[in-house]
């Protein structure tokens, strides 16, 4: 606890240095400013920094100025789990963090890991926009002194490599990086293939000095990374559509009167919005850019037959009933319900 404790004193030193201990500021007309500093490890042209930043822009217009958000990108306060720290205790307001890092605290959350979990995009979308236990889900992580405002998508995940991957008999023997985690890791045995968890920094090394044979990850991260390069063929497996989450400190959020949440969440949806047409965009432009240099789009890929070898891995992770739960939720808002 003790080391814990000296750990948030650094960290927060270190954001304060950053961002500066006021957190309002006074305009040239008198008016009070209150500041919301918020973290994201992606880039300043990434759709979901343009989000945040869009977000701001309403938030602070629909209360008059009377708010400002400024968005530190590029891991500049840290790696995810630091920063989500960092809201819980009110270092700073807000944080864009990924779901690997928001199941650490609620089984349920484990769900949106499972390979072939969501149809597509469309049907993510359409889950956590209108399923009744979305909001009850998020609630949950309310007793951990954050609240999250609304769901990003981070597109759909495809494998990557030196040889294209049409069917599950490619994936045999193959080792293929992905994020750590023991569902991934499953996953890739269901598939014939092993996971190689490893930092994406060192995945163009590791695949050109034949490490692992491939990676998996969506357009935009293959295309800013350059592993066409190296692994040229990028195969549409579809296997993960993860979500992200914008959060923020409860505190923070509960300090709002009443009209100005109702402006917070109002520009939390209009950000949400303007994030998927972003990605969508983005994506097509990364397709076009790798394709230019000498990448190979895959799209005959056999999905249904990747899909049927990780179902037993839905039925062993459906074991844990928080799982099951949204599991079943997710399959209510599916247009192929006949997936387990």
């Amino acid at each position: 606890m003790r080391k814990k404790r000296i750990l948030l004193l650094l960290i927060s030193i270190l954001v304060f240095t950053v961002v500066g201990c006021r957190s309002n500021t006074v305009t040239e007309t008198g008016q009070k400013v209150q500041i919301w500093n918020i973290a994201s490890i992606q880039t300043e042209t990434h759709p979901q920094t343009l989000a945040v930043k869009k977000m701001g822009e309403i938030f602070s217009e629909l209360t008059n100025g009377r708010y400002r958000f400024e968005v530190y990108p590029n891991e500049l306060l840290g790696p995810q789990r630091e920063t989500l720290e960092q809201v819980q205790y009110g270092i700073i307001e807000m944080a864009v963090i990924g779901n690997a890092n928001i199941s650490s605290f609620e089984d349920g959350f484990l769900t949106f890991e499972m390979p072939f979990l969501f149809d597509d995009e469309e049907h993510q979308k359409r889950f956590f926009e209108t399923s009744e236990i979305v909001p009850e889900l998020f609630k949950k992580t309310e007793s951990y002194n954050f609240k999250i405002v609304t769901f990003f998508t981070a597109g759909t995940r495809n494998m990557y490599a030196s040889k294209p991957i049409r069917a599950l008999s490619d994936l045999k023997g193959m080792k293929i990086r992905t994020a750590e985690s023991d569902t991934y890791a499953k996953m890739m045995r269901y598939l014939g293939g092993s996971a190689t968890p490893m930092s994406f920094g060192e995945v163009f090394t590791a695949i050109q000095s034949g490490v692992v044979d491939g990676a998996e990850n969506n357009e935009a991260s293959y295309n800013n990374s350059k592993h066409y390069e190296i692994a040229p063929y990028y195969s549409y497996t579809k296997h993960l559509i993860v979500p992200d989450y914008l959060i923020v400190n409860t505190n923070a959020y509960d300090s709002l009167s009443q009209e100005d949440k109702e402006a917070f969440d109002e520009a939390a949806r209009k950000a949400a919005e303007y994030e998927i047409k972003l990605w969508a965009e983005d994506a097509e432009r990364s397709k076009e850019a790798v394709i230019a240099g000498g990448a190979t789009m895959i799209e005959d890929v056999d999905v249904e037959a990747l899909r049927n070898a990780c179902l037993p891995l839905h039925d062993e992770l459906c074991a844990n009933p928080e799982i099951k739960k949204v599991y079943d939720a997710v399959m209510a808002t599916s247009d192929k319900k006949n997936k387990k």
